[in-house]
């Protein structure tokens, strides 16, 4: 390549060794562009003339000439700005056109307009931030901006921009996906979206030289060789596979791209069997990677039908499945729980994709207008037999009681420690919650959120669940059942499933059996539920349990074997338990000697993150133990449940729960019936 068209300062020649991109110019014009295309069949003779800038306009012309840039940009070019948003763009643009970038929340100002990207700066050296600035998502708004007002000092400076990083971020040879600072595959595959749309944005404009094209196109076959050669699995496989697709047909004067598409829609079709489960949820099993996953099928399908590609048969049948995730696990604030490392999904925003899918799904339309339109599905309390994940609710209403089992498998990828995690929302308040996700660094509150103590579950002599340190994940897992029981009646939901991988390094073998019952119809009671662990150890040791229940803010009042969580305006949770000999000890916003009872908070810079209220009921165990507690939401300031009295036998079967008013209600957890203390049964079905 003439070094000519490559200015680079010492310090990028220190970083980089060489300016970038890595193919030479004469490399690419004769290895990797179909010179067999008619406008093209000019370059190699200009070539061997040595008449490189002469190639180069060629190519240019010809690239500038197949944009396609009404199908890559549509939704911009088509778009009526109000003053206000044209405002908003404007302010977002002329950031980037002073080099205030930003990168996982966290902005940079590169004062010198000299951009290393390679840096970092945050606080922590948070590893994310300079793998993300590399996707240039800030970058985006330049795009947009310059389609509505032509202004060329957004074109000028995205060229910097991009001749910085062609200068600095040199394509590796043989490094791994998950190595670079600037080449990592999903960093490279969302680079190419976003590259995309800004190329068709820019092109054409004066500012753009010949000699730049060719660069772009050079490393659009780099990205294209990267991500065909070094590909992963899971949702960065997917995002890898969208961007080899768009490369290969944004880019046809590759000569790989043929190929390439043909790799990217054979195997991402294939993806759909191997990734997601029967029941729809992809099996990383968390609500933020299934969006993702999501996110790509749709894409690839608007893509198809942008391209006049042929998509698959059953992309819209298998894309309403995945969709329908979200209405299982939907919460009565219309957000999904975090799971794994996960978030709270929209649930409208999902299903209104659903809704333009799959216009007669009367549910989806349903969802995607808060109810206004469209009917409620045909369920409440649910489970989803593969991925495990069960809900309990009463009613589709922002008022209803909802809760959540974790009685899944433990996936493929992005796991917390949580079996048997319970959650719990009712009277339209969050009540039960957990650690959720946090920045993936080697923080302390990163290792609390994906630990067993950030849920509501059991600990064993102090340690957590340890499933990671055996566990496999083989392909046949995607058809295989989750182990559970679930029915549910209208009177009455049961749910059940347990827990044997083990306890800390050693792996200690305590097996935690939990039952959930949900009690819709007991007399003189609200909805509410009755947690039932047995503890079974496996040796002849004595062992220590504690029963974590993480509550949102509230205020909390711990009696002996009750505590209460009062939330405001009259609604609160009341829980009980039957272990005579254990106590109750609040850890809200502990430090040592490790973290428990904290809300981590993924706030950018330094922070605090939220203590919370943290009842631990601890204990021990000299053999197989039994635990009932009770959970009973209210919300007319008070809880007609004064104590819970149950056997420590496994075996035992029945509980009874002792009201204020000092009569009893004994519950037989195997069958829907609640026995009175007079010995009236209501009979009902399980």
């Amino acid at each position: 390549m003439k070094k000519e068209l490559l200015p680079i300062c010492v310090a990028q020649l220190a970083a980089a060794a060489f300016a970038g991109p890595k193919t030479t110019v004469e490399t690419f014009f004769a290895e990797h562009v179909d010179t067999s295309i008619p406008a093209l069949s000019g370059i190699p003779a200009l070539m061997e003339a040595g008449n490189v800038a002469g190639a180069e306009k060629v190519f240019a012309d010809y690239v500038r000439g197949n944009l396609m840039a009404e199908k890559v940009n549509g939704d911009w070019m088509a778009r009526k700005y109000s003053s206000a948003a044209a405002s908003n763009l404007s302010v977002r643009a002329h950031a980037v056109m002073d080099y205030h970038l930003v990168s996982c929340g966290t902005p940079y100002h590169f004062a010198d307009h000299k951009v290393d990207w390679t840096s970092n700066h945050t606080h922590n050296q948070y590893k994310e931030w300079t793998w993300q600035l590399n996707r240039f998502d800030c970058v985006v708004p330049l795009g947009e901006y310059y389609l509505m007002t032509g202004d060329e000092e957004a074109a000028a400076v995205w060229v910097d921009l991009m001749e910085s990083w062609f200068d600095q971020a040199i394509v590796p040879d043989k490094a791994s996906a998950y190595e670079t600072k600037c080449w990592r595959t999903l960093d490279a595959a969302c680079r190419i979206g976003n590259w995309s749309r800004l190329f068709a944005a820019f092109a054409r404009s004066p500012k753009v030289s010949d000699a730049f094209i060719t660069r772009y196109g050079i490393s659009m076959w780099e990205h294209g060789w990267r991500l065909r050669n070094n590909s992963t699995n899971g949702n960065w496989l997917l995002a890898e596979l969208s961007a080899l697709l768009r490369i290969s047909v944004l880019q046809p004067f590759l000569k790989d791209a043929p190929e390439w598409r043909d790799y990217a829609q054979r195997r991402k079709q294939g993806e759909m069997t191997r990734q997601i489960y029967p029941d729809g949820f992809q099996y990383e099993l968390t609500t933020a990677y299934h969006g993702c996953v999501v996110n790509e099928y749709l894409g690839v399908g608007r893509f198809y039908a942008l391209f006049d590609l042929e998509p698959p048969s059953d992309l819209n049948e298998k894309l309403a499945k995945m969709l329908e995730v979200y209405e299982r696990l939907c919460r009565p604030n219309w957000r999904t729980p975090s799971l794994n490392d996960g978030e709270q999904a929209d649930v409208a925003y999902w299903c209104s994709q659903g809704a333009a899918l799959i216009p007669d799904r009367t549910d989806f339309r349903w969802f995607a207008s808060f109810g206004r339109e469209g009917a409620p599905p045909d369920f409440l309390s649910s489970a989803m037999p593969y991925a495990g994940a069960i809900t309990f609710r009463n009613a589709w209403r922002r008022d209803a009681v909802w809760a959540y089992l974790d009685a899944s498998p433990f996936g493929h990828g992005h796991q917390h420690e949580d079996k048997l995690n319970f959650l719990l929302d009712a009277y339209g308040k969050t009540m039960l919650i957990e650690g959720g996700n946090y920045f993936y660094d080697t923080s302390a509150m990163r290792q609390y959120a994906l630990s067993t103590r950030a849920h509501n579950t059991v600990r064993i002599d102090g340690l957590d669940q340890n499933t990671r340190k055996t566990y496999r994940w083989r392909d046949a897992d995607i058809n295989k059942k989750a182990d559970f029981e679930f029915v549910t009646t209208p009177g009455r939901d049961r749910a059940r499933a347990s827990f044997s991988a083990g306890y800390g390094p050693q792996l200690v073998k305590v097996v935690h059996d939990r039952t959930v019952l949900f009690l819709k119809d007991v007399e003189g009671l609200s909805p509410f539920f009755a947690v039932i662990d047995r503890l079974t150890p496996k040796d002849e040791s004595a062992h220590t349990f504690e029963i974590m229940w993480h509550l949102e803010a509230c205020e909390l009042t711990i009696d002996g074997q009750t505590f209460t969580g009062d939330f405001g305006k009259g609604v609160g949770l009341f829980s009980a338990h039957s272990a005579l000999d254990a106590t109750i000890t609040d850890r809200k916003g502990q430090k040592k000697p490790f973290l428990q009872g904290w809300k981590p908070l993924w706030i950018s810079g330094p922070h605090e993150d939220q203590p919370i209220p943290t009842p631990i009921v601890e204990g021990r165990l000299q053999g197989p133990r039994r635990i009932v507690t009770i959970l009973y939401p209210y919300r007319d300031g008070k809880c007609p449940i004064r104590s819970v009295r149950a056997a420590d036998n496994p075996a035992d079967k029945t509980f009874t729960l002792v009201l204020s008013d000092g009569s009893e209600r004994t519950v037989d957890e195997s069958l829907p019936t609640v026995q009175d203390e007079d010995g009236a049964l209501d009979q009902g079905k399980f």
